[in-house]
């Protein structure tokens, strides 16, 4: 197969994937329609197997999808680019493939989903609304991040086994 047509497949099926996995599992919470999901360790996932570029598509298509399917609107242009972020950082932080540098761009990534949402809420709600959102989105950083490392045998395992080493 041709290695663009590889690419464009790879990076919309990772795009799915993670919609799915960030849809599978909501808690909303606050009165902004923020809500606490497991997407990042999909997007975990795909900044180790695609690279930062293409992990920054599927992770902000999917992710504002997401949004969208849920009728959290306002949150879809946020989203979009604070997830198209985390992918791009960890996806390039990840690129030596080893396990320290994986856990320093799931760390890093969980930073800028916080930061990124603190920042939007304060533009768009208030400051005080930020503030209060921050507490989820550290649990959300933290659950993830552990769910990430713990399941990082299983990811380099699926990147020695297929062809997304060749991207």
């Amino acid at each position: 197969m041709n290695t663009n047509i590889r690419k464009i497949t790879y990076t919309a099926i990772a795009a799915a994937i993670v919609f799915i996995v960030t849809r599978i599992v909501t808690i909303p919470f606050g009165t902004t329609g923020a809500y606490i999901n497991i997407g990042d360790v999909s997007i975990y996932f795909v900044a180790y197997l695609l690279g930062g570029p293409l992990a920054a598509i599927a992770a902000g298509i999917g992710s504002a999808l997401s949004d969208v399917s849920l009728s959290y609107v306002v949150y879809a242009p946020a989203t979009l680019v604070v997830k198209g972020l985390m992918g791009l950082t960890a996806g390039t932080l990840m690129k030596s493939g080893r396990f320290p540098a994986y856990i320093a761009a799931c760390v890093i990534g969980g930073a800028i989903m916080t930061l990124g949402y603190a920042l939007f809420e304060t533009f768009v709600f208030t400051f005080p609304v930020a503030i209060a959102d921050v507490p989820p989105n550290l649990i959300q950083w933290g659950g993830s991040v552990v769910i990430a490392v713990i399941l990082y045998p299983v990811v380099k395992r699926i990147k020695a086994t297929t062809h997304f080493g060749k991207l």
